[in-house]
């Protein structure tokens, strides 16, 4: 089972396989960037959007992207296309991956970022789905707090990045594990 990066509203757009071990990657990467970089309401949003994709929170096979499902306005659509982009751009450059307390693969997330950098650029407004389309808009802003050892939002059910760290790490690494 795994999960898929897409932008289906986008003519002939990508649909990108991805394993759950990926795409845990991805968010993972995005996260870190997205929580660092927000300030503005709809960044934090989005980037509350990306934390609420945890697999410890919503199970294995579930956490697909879909690049229409980003909350897009048409009122600040610029803004938030370069905010994403700066976000993938900061993934890209390995920002801040020495918080995640592995390695990723550079062979297999480079390329993913790579695809879902060229899915935002190719993302047209016209393509912003209307309200009343079945799709789901992140709308919530983080009330959890953050994570002081990782610095990204908290879910729920803790931190996402916590939740990745080895079974064994000691819990000043993982304050916030499920």
């Amino acid at each position: 089972m795994g999960t898929l990066l897409t932008s289906q509203r986008v003519s002939d757009g990508p649909v990108v396989p991805m394993s759950n071990g990926l795409t845990a990657v991805l968010l993972d990467v995005l996260s870190l960037a997205a929580c660092r970089f927000a300030t503005t309401d709809w960044e934090k949003r989005f980037a509350y959007f990306l934390i609420q994709h945890d697999a410890s929170r919503v199970g294995l096979g579930t956490a697909g992207l879909e690049v229409s499902e980003f909350g897009w306005t048409h009122e600040d659509f610029e803004n938030e296309k370069r905010f994403i982009l700066a976000v993938v751009d900061a993934a890209l450059a390995k920002s801040n991956w020495e918080l995640l307390g592995f390695e990723p693969r550079p062979e297999s997330i480079l390329p993913a970022l790579e695809r879902l950098r060229a899915m935002i650029i190719a993302f047209p407004m016209s393509a912003i789905p209307r309200e009343s389309e079945d799709a789901w808009i992140p709308d919530e802003l983080p009330t959890h707090g953050e994570c002081e050892v990782h610095h990204v939002y908290l879910h729920e059910l803790g931190c996402m990045l916590c939740n990745d760290q080895p079974i064994d790490a000691p819990p000043n690494r993982a304050p916030h594990r499920t």
